[in-house]
């Protein structure tokens, strides 16, 4: 593998502080509601509309459809950015797939995932599909996850590929994600991996606290007592 410059890490590295920032402003304010009531109030259009809109000639109304789209973050939003995604302006497609992150539906994992594979589309965008996939924390994508990161030359992409799984903590991909954390990796990917690897684990302790105890699961299956 050809060395990875601190440039391009650092590049990586704030991408995705970047992407981490925005989806927990989502998160802290449920605008869902207000946001439909004011697009519906104001622009006068529907999701069925702005879905329309995704195919318009102008590239600035498709601009918008998707921009209003993401900012309704609804369930019914999801099949239209879906659409975006193939787009042939990059500005389009760019914010149609980092809105579906933002969303976080699982619906949109296997599209995305498949993306990954396909030679036509470019690394940038590779890499915006990663952080997608990272925010949308479903378990589905870590075998496709894990399979990208095996096959890429890309540095910047498997370090992008490995940070999702850490992302996406699912206990499976432990033993995956250990394998780069190893000396003989470069130090880059072993950085990552090792952060990937903290998330996972602390992801599986929180699983663990959730699960009920014996007692607990005695008292809440016990008969009623008779009175």
């Amino acid at each position: 593998m050809s060395p990875i410059t601190r440039q391009t890490i650092i590049a990586l590295s704030a991408f995705g502080l970047v992407a981490a920032c925005a989806t927990g402003a989502y998160a802290q304010v449920d605008t869902h509601a207000a946001v439909q009531r004011y697009n519906r109030v104001a622009r006068g259009a529907s999701v069925d509309e702005w879905h329309r809109r995704i195919f318009d000639e102008d590239v600035q109304t498709r601009l918008e459809a998707v921009e209003s789209l993401g900012k309704d973050g609804g369930e019914e939003s999801v099949k239209p950015l879906l659409d975006a995604t193939a787009d042939s302006d990059p500005r389009v497609r760019a914010k149609a797939i980092d809105y579906l992150g933002m969303i976080g539906d699982r619906h949109a994992t296997p599209l995305l995932t498949q993306y990954l594979f396909l030679n036509d589309v470019d690394d940038h965008s590779k890499q915006r599909i990663l952080v997608a996939l990272g925010r949308i924390k479903d378990p589905e994508s870590v075998d496709k996850l894990q399979l990208f990161a095996q096959k890429t030359d890309d540095e910047v992409l498997q370090c992008a590929a490995l940070h999702a799984l850490g992302e996406v903590g699912a206990p499976s991909s432990k033993t995956f994600v250990e394998r780069y954390a190893q000396a003989d990796e470069p130090e880059q990917i072993q950085r990552i991996a090792v952060d990937a690897l903290a998330k996972i684990e602390t992801n599986a302790s929180k699983r663990r606290d959730e699960q009920p105890t014996i007692l607990q699961l005695e008292k809440a299956f016990r008969p009623p007592e008779k009175r």
